[in-house]
């Protein structure tokens, strides 16, 4: 597919799933690649309806921006492949804000915040991490969350990918946990057999009662904590139907 014929395709898609979006529930449309699987999964209390271009190459269309903020966006993305940073998830932000319309200097300025949390998601996560990982650290800084509960995350996965638990503990932050409480169960379930899928059912129970209030979503957490580690809670429902954790927003 030609490169114009797929971004067409990708506003199409985008367009598509604001109309159909409900007010109640928010929902993410993943594209990882033109020949890939879309998948769609309904977040259960979110409130903003987001779109998420994931394209792995992070390829530049400077048609989506105007000049000005075309030409920035080339330097923000050049400074950073020169620093060893990811540049594929700030295109995806600036894809992101095009396609919502977003004027040029608010994109510029969630660029430049992402590529900066990037830094600093490397340095607390280490050299060797994937991208993935990078992205969600970020948003876990941008969040509020510091780099040492990002290190001790990763401490948690030293074989194996720490994007899950990542993802769920910045939207149990963003639900109004403390993030001092939050780390500390993200990390406690992180360590457990099947720990994925206890951490989305984390994120499914938080999101449920933050409803009720941020109060309510604490002591969910607590017992869902206390549950999983006695083995009274089985660790199998999850957060999303593609078994994936769903992304926050981006402030």
């Amino acid at each position: 597919m030609r490169p114009r014929a797929r971004t067409t395709l990708w506003l199409t898609l985008q367009l598509l799933a604001t109309t159909l979006a409900s007010p109640l529930a928010a929902t993410t449309l993943v594209v990882t690649s033109p020949g890939d699987t879309v998948h769609v999964a309904a977040s259960l209390v979110a409130s903003i309806d987001t779109v998420f271009f994931r394209d792995p190459q992070g390829q530049f269309d400077a048609a989506r921006f105007d000049t000005l903020t075309a030409n920035a966006l080339r330097l923000l993305r050049d400074d950073a492949a020169a620093k060893g940073l990811p540049t594929a998830p700030l295109i995806n932000r600036a894809l992101e804000g095009a396609a919502r319309r977003v004027g040029g200097q608010r994109i510029l300025s969630v660029v430049r915040a992402h590529a900066a949390a990037l830094a600093e998601a490397k340095s607390a996560l280490g050299e060797g991490s994937a991208v993935a990982e990078l992205d969600a650290g970020a948003t876990a800084l941008r969040a509020g969350i510091d780099a040492r509960t990002l290190t001790v995350v990763r401490g948690t996965r030293p074989n194996g990918t720490a994007v899950t638990a990542l993802v769920v503990l910045t939207d149990v932050v963003k639900r109004g946990v403390p993030a001092s409480t939050a780390r500390e169960a993200v990390a406690t379930i992180a360590r457990t057999p099947r720990s994925d899928d206890a951490l989305l059912g984390l994120q499914a129970t938080v999101a449920k009662n933050a409803q009720r209030g941020p109060g309510m979503a604490l002591d969910a957490l607590n017992r869902y904590v206390r549950g999983t580690v006695t083995g009274t809670v089985s660790p199998s429902t999850p957060a999303t139907n593609d078994r994936k954790p769903v992304r926050p927003p981006d402030p």
